[in-house]
């Protein structure tokens, strides 16, 4: 080719208009990496994202959410600290992070309640708390409890040897407790015989399951309660009705006495579950109670079956009643003892599931529910609504089977509901990732006998052959 004057012009030309092209990308690509971001994160566990219930709460929130650190001045200390926060920032855009060093500005420490450096205050609804743990789990109980507005009391009947709300003990609900303590509920023992009422701030009545019958003037104040809107979480085990045989007319509800099981032995050793009263829930209807249980697994040991009554009685509400708690189609109502195999009997009683274990009823208030000088304020949902929930078990809440499978979940959502915090109903229980850790029986066997027998067999043999070797030397 013959380079003359003009193909110099040509090519001089030529490598303009690539630079200024080269440029002009360059630039797109620096103004529109501002505009526009993409996170990924490949981190086992999505270590450097936040868990899927926690992005689910913040995308909830309403308002800015504000974390004011109290750190010494250190740069690696504050880029940890702004990293932290910035997965906050990822779901939700309002998010702000403030650092101060306590040292320097100690009237803003002792403002905002801080003892030591190395606490956050997290600002939140008009609201502050005082966190030890930047934790993830420490951040959202947090803002549970300030999204709520105003604490929660919850009032569980006692005297009648019902499930202890405090107690520790296997059959107790101290986890559960704990745990509602944690998102803004204050769960108070309530008996009837030293206060003669039922507080007007109360935002439902627990039964768990009375083992003693409730006197006459006992079983009139809970039906009056029910009777001018109070909502109510009534667990019931299979026997007796104690006395609550009127309530049950006044929600047109029944139980059918006996024992739900399930005696598939594949389902019981996938689920690890020795007993067939101990049966899994993964239906729950149409209730916004499982909205985001569909599919998930619940466990309820030795529950009966209730369904709303055909006949209610003449002066009963008129209530919507809506199964949500219904056992798998192989599962039957076993009418006789539980001793041995079971099998299901048609001629005995026996009633082939799925079996409803588990009712909610609400019914429009013509009037807002009642409210003393000392209540909380209450929300709209429930000032129009009265919620009630029945269920045929009361072992699920205790602390052997609360972390069964999603019992916990199960439990928040069914106080949120009863408390009309609706909002907060598709939100799971955040929990750390990557904490769990399953592994097969046959596999845990093996393991055991290799460290346990194997290897100090194999490690006692090995030195005994070198000490012999050793000696015929």
């Amino acid at each position: 080719m013959k380079m003359t004057r003009l193909t110099h012009r040509y090519l001089w030309l030529q490598n303009v208009i690539f630079y200024l092209l080269l440029f002009a990308v360059v630039g797109l690509l620096g103004y529109f990496s501002q505009q526009f971001v993409f996170h990924a994160d490949w981190t086992k566990g999505n270590r450097n994202s936040l868990a899927q219930p926690t992005q689910e709460l913040v995308k909830t929130l309403q308002g800015p959410i504000k974390f004011v650190a109290f750190v010494p001045d250190s740069k690696e200390l504050h880029s940890q600290i702004r990293r932290l926060v910035s997965k906050y920032q990822q779901v939700k855009p309002d998010v702000e992070l403030e650092l101060i060093n306590p040292d320097l500005d100690p009237q803003r420490a002792q403002q905002e309640g801080v003892r030591h450096a190395g606490q956050m205050v997290l600002h939140f609804n008009g609201k502050s708390e005082l966190l030890d743990s930047t934790g993830e789990q420490a951040v959202a109980n947090a803002l549970l409890r300030m999204s709520r507005g105003a604490e929660r009391l919850v009032i569980f009947l006692e005297g009648h040897e019902e499930r202890d709300a405090l107690s520790q003990q296997s059959d107790g609900y101290g986890r559960l407790v704990n745990a509602l303590q944690r998102n803004g509920f204050r769960v108070q023992p309530h008996n009837l015989l030293r206060s003669q009422v039922i507080p007007d701030n109360t935002r439902f009545l627990v039964i768990a399951a009375p083992k003693k019958e409730l006197l006459a003037g006992e079983v009139e104040l809970i039906n009056s309660y029910v009777a001018h809107g109070g909502n109510l979480l009534w667990l019931k085990d299979p026997g007796e009705m104690q006395g609550l045989q009127a309530l049950a007319d006044q929600l047109a509800v029944r139980f059918i006495d006996g024992n739900v099981v399930d005696a598939n032995e594949e389902l019981r050793k996938l689920l690890g579950v020795p007993n067939p009263a101990i049966v899994p829930v993964v239906d729950y209807g149409s209730s916004a109670i499982g909205a985001n249980l569909t599919g998930l697994r619940s466990l309820f040991p030795y529950a009966t079956m209730v369904e709303q009554h055909p006949l209610p009685a003449a002066n009963a509400p008129i209530w919507k009643t809506e199964e949500f708690l219904s056992t798998l189609p192989n599962s039957w109502l076993e009418t006789s003892t539980i001793q041995g195999s079971v099998a299901y009997d048609s001629t005995a009683g026996d009633v082939l599931g799925p079996i409803p274990i588990g009712l909610t009823l609400t019914r429009a208030l013509d009037q807002p529910k009642e409210s003393g000088a000392n209540s909380e304020p209450v929300d709209a949902a429930q000032e129009h609504q009265q919620r009630v929930v029945v269920i045929g078990d009361s072992d699920f809440l205790s602390n052997s089977f609360i972390g069964q499978g999603v019992n916990l979940d199960l439990a928040t959502n069914l106080f949120n509901w009863l408390s009309a915090d609706d909002n907060l109903l598709k939100v799971r229980v955040a929990v750390p990732p990557d904490m769990e850790f399953n592994m097969p029986n046959t596999s845990l066997i093996v393991l055991a006998v290799f460290f346990l027998f194997v290897l100090p067999l194999a490690l006692l043999l090995s030195g005994i052959v070198i000490w012999l070797r050793r000696k015929r030397r």
